[in-house]
Formats: C-alpha cells, structure tokens, sequence
C-alpha cells in the first residue's frame, strides 16, 4: 500500500528502479573520482600541507632528513646525475665518497624545500618576517623607483618560495610564472597554494610574456626560475665549465620593458631560518641585433647565477641532465 501523500508513480517499482539506478551512478562516479591517482594526488598535497604547516621549524628538519635519505637510497640513476651537476660549480674532480655526500646532502635540502614550501600558507607575516635575514634590498627600492617594474631571477636555489610569500606579505606584489602540471587539478591546487601566501600564478604558456610585460608596466615584481630550460627554447651560453641551453624569456622580457633584472637567492639556514641575497640590477645596453643582445645578456645573468650557487652548491636543486655531456652520456632525464 502507498505511504500517505504519496502516488503510485512515486512509489511504484519503476520510481523504485529509476531512484537505485540514480543512486548506483552517483556511488560509481564518487567512487571512480575518490580512487582516482589525481583525485589522490592532490588530496595528499593538501594533507600534507595542513601538517606540515604545524611542525616547528626547528624539527622541519625530521621529515626532510627521513624524505630526502628515502629518496637518495631509492634512486640509483638519478644519484649519479646529482652528483655531476652539484661537482661542477667546485671545478674540480670528486672520489666516490665526497660526491655522494654532497648528493646526499641536496637530497636533504631539496626535501626541506618541499616540507617548507608545503606548510607556507599556514605562517603568519610576523613569523615569515623572524625566519628571514636579508641582503641587498635597496637594490629591488632603487629599481622600483624606475617605474618599470621588477625582475626577480634565480635559479633552482634554496628556498625561492618562502623568499617570495616574505617579499608579497612586506606589501609587493608578485607574479610568477609555473610550469603546467599534470594533473590539471593539481595544478590548480598550487596556484590556490601560491596565492594564499600572496603570489599570482599564471601557467607557462604563449600568454604568459603579454602578461608579465603587464604586471611590470605596474611597476610591480616578477619573480623567474630560469636556470633550467624545459621547453628546449632557450640560447646555448657557457654555464660551469660546458654550453648548456637556458631560458631567454628573462633577458628578452627586460630587453622588451626596460625593466631591470635583480639576480637574487633565497639560502636556508640551520634551525628553519633563511637568507636571502638581492644583486645589483644587471646594466646592459642594447647593441644591435635582438637576438644577439638576448643571449650576450643571458651569459651574464648565468654568470650572476654561478656566483650564487657556488654559495651554496648543496642547496642547487637541478635533479636533471642539463648539459650536452650528460645527454650523451644517456643519463636520464626523468624527474623525481
């Protein structure tokens, strides 16, 4: 008998079947999306974000040691490629023993960059602020006061990330440019990430030099890791010791705006704090061809950057071949 209120057609066994169907599609769709590798990706970036976020920065250390010696242990191959880029900026040969100490030591500082920047969204300004030493900074207000904006460059040293959430909560604001991650739901979960510590994402694509002239006719920051050419677009100039192919978009962007290019780092220190370094602008004056200008001032961005790594060669995250040797040699080109 039906239920007070209610029709047959509600009730019937049809209404029935249709509702269980309903329900059965439902069930299928969140149960594909829950196990899903993307759906679970991401979730696990959010959770270990929140966590993260909630351990002094004076045990930060604990789960990066244990990460970054997982890592190291587990990854043959792409030891002996870290071993090779972090010997060149000393200049000189390395034992067995020597170099996969100093590996083993940018395994560990690579995963604290990963604990750190996780857990950046949940830092105050106060605490950003009394993790932070810095040098050099009158060279980003002496370049302001040009009015054309600035370019922040560095390459994959220390920690970028905690140097750009420290500058955009003292009041400047930053665009960076990321690279498109797959999947797009994790992209989209580090723009949020970004954001939240106040720095604008746009993805690396045919869009994002129109962009960035913008943000600088704003006179505002923009903040570039250029060390590494992903998108094998980039001019051939002599980096350690050996040709390597790096990003033009930096010195193209500055020929094209007038904005001037600050080199900067961001190194970690011992007990979670940092110390960032802010070069003079690199001068440089148009000579003729476009592409000749792009490349001479290249050469002398990378060598701003080899001063800086050499600082701090451990701290240099560069987990992939980089030069036409290692090419060569077939040494892998798959990121961990």
């Amino acid at each position: 008998m039906a239920r007070p209120g209610k029709s047959n057609q509600e009730t019937g066994p049809e209404a029935r079947l249709l509702r269980s169907r309903r329900l059965g599609r439902i069930f299928t769709l969140d149960s594909r999306r829950r196990l899903s590798h993307e759906y679970l990706v991401v979730c696990g970036y959010k959770g270990l974000s929140r966590v993260l976020g909630r351990i002094p920065p004076s045990c930060a250390t604990i789960p990066a040691y244990v990460s970054g010696l997982a890592v190291f242990l587990l990854s043959p191959n792409k030891r002996q490629i870290v071993r090779d880029n972090l010997a060149r900026p000393s200049g000189r040969r390395m034992g067995w023993w020597e170099s996969n100490k100093l590996a083993l030591r940018g395994y560990f500082s690579y995963s604290r960059y990963w604990v750190e920047a996780l857990g950046l969204t949940q830092l105050s300004r106060r605490e950003l602020s009394a993790r932070m030493s810095f040098n050099g900074f009158e060279n980003v207000f002496t370049a302001l006061g040009q009015g054309k904006g600035v370019i922040f460059t560095t390459p994959h040293l220390g920690n970028w990330d905690f140097g750009a959430a420290w500058l955009a909560s003292s009041g400047h604001p930053i665009t960076a440019v990321m690279e498109e991650l797959e999947p797009r739901e994790l992209y989209d979960w580090f723009s949020s990430h970004r954001i939240t510590f106040g720095v604008r994402v746009i993805p690396a694509s045919a869009s994002a030099f129109g962009e960035l002239a913008k943000t600088l006719a704003r006179n505002e920051v923009v903040a570039l890791v250029a060390d590494r050419d992903i998108v094998s677009s980039g001019v051939k100039v002599p980096f350690f010791g050996e040709a390597a192919s790096v990003p033009q978009g930096v010195a193209l962007l500055s020929l094209r705006t007038g904005a001037p290019i600050i080199p900067a780092a961001v190194y970690m220190l011992p007990g979670g704090g940092h110390y960032a370094i802010a070069m003079e602008p690199i001068r440089y004056t148009r000579t003729g061809l476009l592409r000749d200008d792009v490349a001479e001032l290249t050469g002398l961005l990378v060598s701003r950057f080899e001063s800086l790594i050499r600082a701090a060669p451990t701290q240099w995250h560069l987990f992939q071949p980089n030069w036409p040797s290692q090419m060569e040699n077939g040494d892998s080109g798959s990121t961990i």
